[in-house]
């Protein structure tokens, strides 16, 4: 989106305009929420032709927090590109000025300020990001293992666990956006191998069983959505 259209734009920045007698960078809002407030707000200067050139993006959460910060040259990331959680507190923060794909140098924390991942690591790689550059992944290292971690649209985590030469193994953990979580499930070597327990996404229980070597096992409990016990199946029965 290197140039933004003057007929999309034109109407809600043409009062910022008027002060911008100078081609200095300004302000447009592109789309509010219901309130009014601003939702998406481009940095954008005065290009040839009436066109608008967007040179940064923000994003705003509906309780007026800044979600995101990004910046553009050529229509490329560049700088230093913020990500944060609903509460304000910085989530992600990464350079794109010497990679403008998938960015270097970048930092993570969680909700509460403080550096995302305790554990002890050689080193740290984002290895996934959505089409909009949003990190959608992260991965420690140390030796032959790797901790990994997967984060939803708010930042929130996803999916995490661990990574023993290539193959899951231990507990992974999987995560609704509001931070319930959705299931429980145990690997060895890459395959299910115990407990396997999942939930809706209010916390009530749905289901829980055991895999044995990738195959389900023993008796599997299932529930309603009030968490009552719904019923029983026996995978050990042939």
């Amino acid at each position: 989106m290197k140039k933004i259209k003057t007929y999309i734009l034109a109407a809600i920045a043409s009062t910022a305009m008027l002060f911008n007698a100078c081609n200095r960078p300004y302000d447009a809002v592109y789309s509010t929420y219901k309130d009014g407030s601003p939702k998406l707000v481009f940095t954008v200067v005065d290009g040839k032709n009436g066109e608008l050139i967007r040179i940064g993006e923000k994003m705003y959460y509906e309780n007026g927090k800044l979600m995101y910060e990004k910046h553009f040259a050529d229509d490329k990331p560049t700088g230093d590109w913020k990500f944060y959680y609903e509460n304000g507190n910085l989530h992600a923060q990464g350079n794109f000025d010497h990679n403008d794909s998938i960015g270097n140098d970048w930092k993570f924390y969680n909700e509460k300020g403080e550096d995302f991942y305790s554990g002890k690591y050689d080193s740290m790689a984002v290895l996934d990001f959505t089409s909009e550059h949003r990190p959608l992944s992260v991965t420690y290292y140390k030796d032959n293992t790797e901790m990994r971690f997967q984060f939803n649209e708010n930042y929130t985590i996803n999916t995490k666990g661990l990574v023993v030469n290539g193959m899951k193994e231990g507990r992974w953990e999987f995560y609704y956006a509001n931070g319930q979580k959705m299931l429980e499930a145990n690997y060895s070597q890459g395959i299910e191998n115990g407990a396997y327990n999942s939930y809706r996404d209010n916390g009530v229980p749905y289901f829980r069983g055991f895999y044995i070597n990738g195959k389900r096992a023993n008796i599997w409990e299932f529930y309603d959505e009030n968490g009552n016990f719904a019923g029983q199946k026996d995978f050990d029965t042939h």
